[in-house]
Parts: C-alpha cells; sequence; structure tokens
C-alpha cells in the first residue's frame, strides 16, 4: 500500500475512534443525567429502567470504543500531529 494511501487509512481509523470516543462521552453524559433523575424521582421505577437503558448505551459505547482501539493497535504512538 502507498504511503498515501496508508495515511489516509489512518486518517479514517482516527475519525472512526474519535466519532466512538464522542459517542461513549455523550452515553457517560446521559447515564449521569439518567442516574440523577432517578434519585431526584425518589427512586421511581420509571426513572429506574431510564437509567438503566441509559446504563446499557454506555457499556456499548464503551465496547466500541474498545474494540476500535484493539483493532487500531492500541496507543503505541502517543504522539499528536498538528494535521
Amino acid at each position: 500500500m502507498s504511503d498515501t494511501m496508508e495515511a489516509r487509512v489512518a486518517n479514517i481509523g482516527m475519525r472512526l475512534i474519535d466519532d466512538a470516543y464522542l459517542a461513549w462521552m455523550v452515553a457517560e453524559a446521559e447515564s449521569g443525567r439518567a442516574l440523577r433523575e432517578w434519585f431526584a424521582r425518589c427512586h421511581h421505577n420509571e426513572s429506574y429502567y431510564a437509567y438503566l437503558a441509559a446504563l446499557d448505551r454506555e457499556e456499548a459505547a464503551a465496547l466500541d470504543l474498545r474494540d476500535l482501539v484493539d483493532v487500531a493497535g492500541g496507543c503505541e504512538d502517543s504522539t499528536v500531529s498538528d494535521g
């Protein structure tokens, strides 16, 4: 594979990881909001189930992120590129 093609593939991979990271962060924030809502509503059943669903989404997002990082070979290169 040419250097240009490798760079393009690496760029796509990084965008996928960035998107997965963002999805996980959003899911984490949503589960935090759902937990606070559950406590605020005196442990109401509906709020509890909403919290469980948010936790499931957070876990799924975390697993997707982990899998993408594993496929990409981990964090072997910790340098940051300008672009």
